[in-house]
């Protein structure tokens, strides 16, 4: 059972950030309820701890001892910036850096900047910092800031309950892909609800799709009732499927015979000979012998390319054993 703490910043008469009549520690509430909702109706699994779902206030010290004492395995602090500027930003401790930390900063990131390009919000930055609640807890740990409270752009984002919504959402998916949290739904054929639509299923992390023509979008898997548009050679992530559809921004559908999946090189970080043993076997039970390569000079690295859904399970298993590895698009 993975252990995720969630801290919403300030509360009580730590009214945090202050301006256009929006109050920090009451937003940053509603984004992790958000982040809760998400993760509850999704995935399996896990337990939550949180430093407050009221208006109380806890110190900094109180809050990390609440996480390191419960054993948590991820750290979230969720806050809202001020200082007159623009734009979203994560950190990290800045000293003593955990290759986890990375991984986790580095995996809600890269969520949430789906949602910044959504809603034009800058993004300014994956940060180190020597904030309290990083120095001082046992667990990967981030803290973000996700706009400026005192900025009248951001602050028409931070008005946006669909905003709020959304970085919760994103939130959700990274703290989920780091710690390979279990979907709910795991019948890949999909069922049906009562309406007779195919239930869409959550992939393990995100694939790269592109339209190979003029496409629309529909309101359910069924394709009944057009919501959108998509132009050819359109490029987008998908994160949930159900059937013979693709699941866009889990609120749209997309006919799978108007997309191709885009390929990813997978490289590893050194591999141990041991590791190179376990890489082959699996290598072999997923009939990826043409796939793979590995280096033959200086350091002992696998780089795997693909062009299907079996980039999904490649993923699955250098994650199952805890190996770093980097992912990249292949752009034509």
């Amino acid at each position: 059972m993975k252990k995720i703490y969630l801290d919403a910043g300030h509360g009580g008469a730590d009214l945090g950030a202050v301006a256009s009549g929006l109050y920090e520690k009451d937003l940053v509430l509603a984004v992790q309820q958000y982040i809760i909702s998400f993760l509850s109706t999704h995935y399996q699994g896990f337990s939550l701890c949180t430093t407050r779902t009221t208006d109380v206030f806890l110190s900094l010290n109180e809050r990390v001892n609440k996480a390191n004492a419960w054993g948590a395995d991820v750290y979230l602090s969720i806050h809202i910036n001020s200082g007159g500027e623009t734009g979203y930003e994560d950190f990290i401790y800045s000293k003593n850096i955990n290759n986890q930390t990375i991984v986790l900063r580095n995996d809600i990131h890269d969520h949430v900047k789906f949602v910044l390009t959504k809603y034009n919000h800058s993004n300014r930055g994956r940060k180190l910092a020597n904030h309290s609640v990083l120095r001082r807890s046992y667990m990967p740990s981030v803290l973000t800031e996700i706009g400026f409270i005192d900025t009248e752009h951001d602050a028409k984002l931070l008005k946006n309950p669909q905003f709020l919504k959304d970085m919760g959402v994103a939130y959700a998916k990274g703290v989920a892909q780091f710690l390979n949290l279990e979907p709910k739904s795991t019948n890949p054929l999909g069922d049906s609800d009562e309406e007779g639509c195919p239930k869409p299923t959550f992939l393990y992390k995100p694939l790269w799709i592109k339209t190979t023509e003029d496409t629309e979008t529909y309101k359910d898997a069924n394709m009944s009732e057009r919501t959108g548009y998509l132009k050819k050679n359109t490029l987008f992530q998908v994160y949930g499927e159900a059937r013979a559809a693709w699941v866009i921004d889990g609120q749209h559908f997309i006919e799978k015979k108007d997309t191709i999946i885009e390929g990813e090189t997978i490289t590893t970080a050194e591999l141990t000979k041991e590791n190179m043993e376990t890489l082959k076997v699996f290598v072999t039970k997923e009939k990826l012998e043409t796939a793979v390569t590995f280096s033959k000079e200086g350091a002992a690295v696998a780089i795997i390319t693909l062009r299907d859904k079996k980039i999904l399970n490649v993923k699955a298993f250098l994650d199952r054993e805890k190996w770093w590895y980097k992912a990249e698009r292949i752009k034509k």
